[in-house]
């Protein structure tokens, strides 16, 4: 669970800027908290929806997150790392940090990074009271340097640690080398790591789930929930299968096709979708090295009760969305995951939108440690019968273009929250000049 992330000087955020999903005082809807049990745990959101105009600067903070991601695991994502650029005199380096909780223990990890690499990198174990360094990183032109917390082993692996310290690239994470290469003596990072490969999930409005049939087809338990989502947000839908098709009919490059097969293994599956993102098509290698292709169809029923194939691009943009976001329902009802959607709203009715947090909220109980961060411009959803206050967040841009983050739970709210937003009474709304202004 996400416990605070901090940005600056990154995409639309200038100065350091933080989104907390810390709970507060508040007992109203209790089960949406994962409250502490004891002086050192600290109480956690397990929802936080964000408002804001377009442009606002919303879709950056899941942006934001996911950069810092793809760090942790490895990757410096050179092409997306943009520094504020509305400053007279731009800053190079940029920050993100996030605390989260994990399998019970909680966890600061951050880095001060730039195109050319990492220049600061960070893990504590923190609790309410205290926090314990696990590692800490600075690049400099001599190469990098290293301070530990308590290292569990014996002189050699405390070498072993200096030894891949020494050796991670500036633009390499030392929280995924640690891992790629078997450290020993730090164990907390090896959680760490797997918090952001195995539990954190980011959702873009374009983002695709490829395998929905192929684990309808594999999971019972899987098809069991697939179904009966599918049929209570009245899509009208019945079922999604796979069904074989001719390697000729795949919409898909066929350079992109050989590439995909060079790398497949036997008795693997890939999942691809179209570059227009409306279909969906596996490629099944045997046992024996043979080759099997698929395409994924929806299945409906006519009114004579008989199955009716339909392809993907015959649904609703609303139904696609939806088959997207099925796979999270599944997950977040059995694991404790966290997810967040840019947008959730996209391509969805209000009352779609409304079910879906419904649902969410359904499954809550206070063993559970799942958490669901979303932006949206839904203001049905902007409701305190159905959320807590600090569970709300608006982003607004001011005149520099940097964007700011104020909680609902500042301004203590006592009337109807939606007519209030609307209102522009919590800023996060567009404002326009009149039409005549226009003049031309």
């Amino acid at each position: 669970m996400i416990l605070r992330a901090t940005f600056r000087n990154i995409l639309s955020f200038k100065e350091e800027t933080s989104i907390s999903f810390v709970a507060g005082k508040s007992t109203h809807h209790a089960s949406h908290v994962v409250r502490a049990a004891g002086r050192d745990d600290i109480s956690v959101l397990k929802a936080g929806v964000i408002y804001g105009a377009n442009a606002s600067g919303k879709s950056n903070i899941i942006k934001a997150v996911q950069i810092l991601k793809n760090i942790a695991l490895g990757q410096l994502p050179k092409s997306n790392i943009e520094p504020f650029k509305l400053s007279e005199e731009r800053q190079p380096v940029s920050k993100l940090e996030i605390e989260f909780k994990t399998a019970g223990r909680y966890f600061a990890y951050g880095v001060e990074f730039s195109v050319n690499g990492i220049d600061e990198e960070w893990l504590f174990d923190i609790n309410a009271r205290t926090d314990k360094e696990v590692f800490s990183r600075k690049s400099g032109k001599d190469g990098n340097t290293f301070t530990f917390g308590t290292v569990n082993g014996n002189k050699e692996t405390t070498q072993f640690l200096k030894f891949l310290a020494d050796g991670t690239p500036s633009n390499t994470s030392f929280l995924s080398e640690y891992v790629r290469r078997n450290g020993r003596g730090l164990d907390l990072i090896k959680e760490a790591f797997a918090w952001f490969k195995d539990k954190l999930n980011i959702l873009f409005p374009n983002s695709r789930y490829q395998g929905i049939s192929f684990n309808v087809e594999r999971n019972r338990d899987f098809q069991d929930g697939t179904r009966k989502l599918l049929d209570f947000f009245d899509t009208g839908i019945k079922d999604i299968r796979r069904m074989e098709i001719k390697k000729e009919e795949i919409d898909i490059p066929s350079e992109l096709q050989e590439r995909l097969i060079a790398k497949l293994e036997p008795g693997r599956t890939v999942a691809i979708t179209s570059e227009s993102g409306s279909q969906t098509f596996f490629i099944d290698m045997g046992i024996d090295g043979t080759l099997s292709y698929y395409k994924q169809k929806t299945v409906h029923t006519n009114d004579a009760g008989r199955e009716v194939v339909f392809e993907e691009d015959e649904e609703s943009d609303g139904s696609i969305r939806l088959m997207d976001f099925i796979p999270m329902l599944i997950d977040l009802k059995q694991n404790d995951d966290v997810f967040l959607i840019d947008e959730i709203d996209r391509s969805l009715h209000p009352l779609l939108s409304q079910k879906l947090l419904e649902y969410f909220f359904s499954m809550l109980t206070e063993s559970r440690s799942t958490q669901l961060i979303f932006t949206t411009h839904e203001a049905s959803l902007l409701d305190l019968k159905t959320l807590r206050a600090d569970e709300v967040w608006f982003a607004e841009k001011d005149k520099s273009g940097a964007t700011h983050l104020t909680s609902l739970a500042e301004y203590k709210p006592r009337e109807d929250v939606r007519r209030g937003y609307l209102l522009g009474r919590y800023g996060a709304i567009p404002f326009f000049p009149s039409i005549k202004s226009l003049n031309w």
